[in-house]
């Protein structure tokens, strides 16, 4: 068969995550996610040797180190495992699961708590097994010590809530260990922008389900600019030997009619605020309660949220509004960021 030759259709690729117990260590990947798109893929440049040679053209080159890095981009639905995986390792902490508030004796919702950690708890990294193309014809390739750089959430009107996630791993391999037959898959409807949520107050404990901004989009970035170059490199190795966590870097912003100068007036006077992002699904089977994702930010600036800009005679004034997320360290146990999912799995 000559290269090129046959034609492979994306529909039919898969895309499994395992968590490893010990860095770049593979790990079985059992737990499948639905995907709109998938670019993680492995490069390796080159480096010609400019030097004199007796003629016009260089006549030498090296292999510089191997890169693989992407994204993935997806629909957030809370009872996907391979989402909560992905999730779990943008924290970098050890994932605590309790019975879900409010749920009734011998009901089977729990709500799990992701904080932010150093990504050396007890499954530091991922595993992928992602085969693109068919059964017949595709190629499956396997990645491990897989970390996720970047972790972003947002929704707008008329759309579910996606999910992107930027990832870098330490090694790739292509493989014939095709897992399709043995992925397990939620089919649950993930969460969209009906049962959404998007709450600005004074103070944390002011944040309540009955008090949120009429928002049009919302947009949740956290970034943990993970050290991916020489730094974590070695002499003896053209890939990674080791990829640890910089400092998290967080954005938020949303985009709102324009009807107050309540976001202007915090801007100009540097006002402190609370954030919380909630959206909500359907009720669990065997359940009283929904499932959800909820994301806590105490302390917030709006970084910029003046007034609108006019385009055109016939538009609704609108303004886009940016935020400062910082750690509240006005207690011991200070955070900048926590998530919480409620799902039908007891533990993480």
């Amino acid at each position: 068969m000559s290269n090129g030759q046959n034609a492979g259709i994306s529909a039919f690729s898969y895309l499994a995550v395992g968590r490893e117990t010990a860095l770049a260590t593979y790990a079985t990947c059992t737990e499948g996610l639905d995907f709109m798109s998938n670019s993680l893929k492995t490069t390796r440049e080159g480096k010609v040797l400019e030097q004199v040679v007796r003629n016009r053209v260089y006549a030498q080159r090296i292999n510089l180190a191997s890169r693989t890095e992407g994204s993935l981009e997806f629909y957030y639905q809370p009872r996907q495992e391979a989402a909560n995986y992905i999730l779990q390792n943008a924290f970098g902490e050890a994932v605590t699961s309790a019975t879900a508030t409010g749920e009734t004796a011998g009901g089977s919702a729990f709500t799990h708590t992701f904080s932010v950690g150093k990504m050396d708890a007890t499954y530091p990294s991922l595993s992928i097994n992602t085969r693109k193309g068919d059964s017949v014809t595709g190629q499956v390739f396997e990645y491990h010590g897989t970390r996720i750089n970047e972790l972003g959430f947002s929704c707008e009107v008329d759309d579910a809530l996606k999910c992107s996630a930027g990832l870098v791993s330490m090694k790739a391999t292509t493989t014939s260990n095709d897992i399709q037959s043995g992925m397990t898959q939620s089919s649950a409807d993930p969460l969209n922008f009906i049962g959404g949520r998007f709450s600005v107050e004074g103070t944390f404990a002011s944040l309540t389900s009955s008090s949120f901004w009429h928002v049009q989009s919302v947009e949740y970035t956290m970034t943990n600019n993970l050290k991916s170059d020489a730094d974590s490199r070695r002499i003896g190795d053209a890939e990674l030997s080791d990829l640890p966590p910089g400092v998290l870097n967080i954005s938020l912003k949303c985009k709102m009619r324009f009807d107050t100068t309540t976001a202007y007036d915090a801007m100009v006077n540097s006002t402190e605020l609370a954030a919380q992002l909630y959206f909500e699904g359907n009720t669990l089977p065997g359940s009283i309660i929904k499932e959800s994702l909820r994301i806590d930010l105490p302390r917030v600036f709006v970084k910029s949220g003046g007034d609108p800009e006019i385009g055109g005679p016939d538009e609704i004034l609108s303004t886009d509004i940016e935020f400062d997320v910082l750690r509240d360290d006005s207690s011991v146990g200070g955070y900048a960021v926590k998530s919480y999912v409620t799902n039908l799995t007891s533990s993480y």
